[in-house]
């Protein structure tokens, strides 16, 4: 996958924990930052489904068993 450079402004304090952390694991500010993210969009993706499944209120356990190949 092709890589390309973004800038972004962080508060010093947010900063600090980031080097910090980067010398403790002994890994870059770009390879942690880029981990953040990728846990973000994870963990927004999976709050997205499932309160998309709480809307979907029509699903019976017979549907739901159905739906996953039960």
């Amino acid at each position: 996958m092709a890589k390309q450079n973004v800038s972004a402004t962080l508060d010093e304090g947010l900063l600090k924990k980031l080097d910090d952390l980067a010398k403790e694991t002994e890994r870059n500010r770009s390879w942690l930052i880029g981990k953040a993210l990728e846990n973000y969009f994870e963990e927004t993706e999976d709050v997205r489904v499932a309160l998309g499944r709480l809307e979907d209120k029509r699903l019976t356990p017979k549907g739901l068993r159905k739906e996953i190949g039960l």
